[in-house]
């Protein structure tokens, strides 16, 4: 009796790592890096002195995942090929405003001469040091936050959205997004 108790426990024992060792599966994503949208959020920043132009600042927070990990970049990274200034990769979070115009559609701030291309795009630092430098699934969010003085480029009452993209280190781009629409608060 002892011994089929113990033979029950030991084959208990080996489902159970069996099924464990199942669920630690690394997932499997594309190399070419994937995003959705998450959330944005505005908030305002009033100064005492009531000169000072108020700054909105708007959180535009993405889902991603990446077949191997090699998403983000570093300060010295930015300074060498293939990422060095003037290039595109310079950056990797790349953002394009929209603003609502009169007949209901949404108008690139570029081509409406309100700012340039690139203009808010930004950098992010290697999201995760778990995989100490080896190619592996990455999967998490990137928030990037961008400041506009109040009048700079939007006005009161502008309902505005945001087309958003990142790129890995191996120049991928991934797909392009579109945030829910905000509405410029009054001054």
């Amino acid at each position: 009796m002892n011994l089929f108790r113990l033979t029950s426990v030991i084959g208990g024992l080996g489902l159970l790592a069996g099924g464990l060792s199942a669920c630690l599966k690394a997932p499997e994503y594309p190399i070419t890096p994937s995003i959705s949208f998450n959330r944005i959020e505005v908030r305002r920043t009033n100064f005492a002195n009531p000169q000072q132009q108020p700054i909105d600042s708007v959180f535009i927070t993405v889902n991603f995942q990446d077949g191997n990990g090699d998403l983000g970049l570093t300060e010295a990274e930015s300074k060498v090929a293939p990422y060095a200034f003037p290039s595109l990769f310079n950056n990797n979070y790349f953002i394009e405003p929209f603003i609502k115009d009169r007949t209901g559609r949404f108008v690139s701030t570029v081509s409406l001469g309100l700012t340039t291309t690139g203009a808010y795009n930004g950098r992010f630092d290697h999201p995760s040091t778990l995989t100490d430098g080896k190619a592996a699934p990455l999967k998490g969010t990137l928030t990037r936050t961008i400041g506009f003085g109040y009048g700079d480029v939007f006005t009161q009452g502008q309902v505005v959205r945001f087309d958003v993209s990142i790129a890995d280190r191996a120049l991928n781009l991934s797909n392009v997004i579109r945030t829910d629409s905000i509405v410029i608060a009054n001054r």
